[in-house]
């Protein structure tokens, strides 16, 4: 998807005006708009979510899952307490559904009482290829 931006500008607007006005008046434009709620995907977004499931170890506020990719970095994520139930993924290549939602802060340190939420990329499902 290609990306430009556009401004329109009115006769006479010395450079350094626009300038001072940033992109304040501008607008991104696309060729081709996604649909409400969901992203394009590239193949660069398919293959970034294939990886190999290192360890699943149950926490407090999710499932935190050790991801090996294909240049063998590790890193960990957080995904839903469903897929710490599912050790037969160990040792598995997956493809990783990730969906944005709410959780504990982690600021709460456990605490079942505290109100405030951080917004994650939360792992809900992982496909054996």
């Amino acid at each position: 998807m290609t990306r430009t931006r556009s401004c329109s500008t009115l006769p006479g607007i010395s450079l350094t005006l626009l300038l001072t006005l940033g992109v304040s008046g501008c607008q991104a434009a696309s060729d081709a708009a996604p649909a409400k709620g969901t992203s394009p995907a590239t193949s660069a977004d398919a293959e970034a979510d294939v990886v190999l499931i290192r360890a699943l170890t149950p926490g407090d506020r999710a499932c935190y899952i050790e991801l090996e990719n294909k240049q063998g970095q590790r890193t960990e994520a957080e995904a839903s307490f469903e897929l710490c139930e599912q050790p037969q993924l160990i040792g598995q290549r997956v493809r990783l559904t990730r969906e944005r939602t709410n959780m504990p802060a982690m600021s709460c340190e456990g605490d079942p009482e505290c109100t405030r939420t951080d917004s994650v990329e939360l792992i809900i499902s992982a496909e054996v290829l």
